[in-house]
């Protein structure tokens, strides 16, 4: 056996990795991404390399045929051995943040303007104007955060492949 198993294969994992990332980003747009279902996307994306109508495929079959052991290894790993570990996947704002804070604004104003001895049009002004100030920017700042921990998340997912990916360069040295 020489380098070409290693390189093609590193190729083909490279584009495999995009194909599960892929997968991980478009599934975490629609809906929320747990283990499971980070792990059936997992499932789906390897059959790949089973499959005689791949390129994955059709390079393990020809593997299999030149290292039949080292090929059963390699497909252990794909088929049973790969999967997702539960990682603390980071978690969104609650949905009554988006109203606390804007309503904590509300009576800070209130109280500020009551206690002041402003007159009734003051005290409404500034219980309103908190509220509908902060209420926006509560919601982007929710809207940026939820966007990072996705990208964390899918990030640490995609980490844990390297050592199935480690596991396979070594048999194939």
């Amino acid at each position: 056996m020489d380098n070409t198993d290693k390189e093609k294969f590193d190729s083909l994992w490279s584009d495999f990795i995009a194909l599960v990332k892929g997968k991980l980003i478009n599934t975490a747009n629609e809906q929320k991404l747990s283990i499971p279902l980070a792990n059936l996307i997992l499932s789906d994306s390897a059959s790949i390399w089973f499959s005689d109508y791949e390129i994955n495929g059709k390079w393990l079959s020809s593997f299999a045929e030149r290292e039949p052991q080292k090929a059963e290894l390699i497909q252990d790993i794909l088929m049973n051995d790969m999967k997702f570990i539960n990682i603390e996947m980071k978690k969104e704002l609650s949905d009554g943040i988006y109203y606390l804070i804007p309503a904590i604004g509300a009576i800070a104003g209130l109280g500020i303007s009551y206690f002041s001895g402003a007159s009734k049009i003051v005290q409404a002004i500034s219980t309103i104007a908190p509220a509908v100030l902060l209420y926006p920017t509560v919601k982007k700042y929710g809207k940026q955060k939820e966007e990072s921990n996705k990208e964390k998340n899918l990030a640490a997912l995609i980490q844990q492949l390297n050592k199935y990916y480690n596991g396979i360069m070594s048999i194939l040295s």
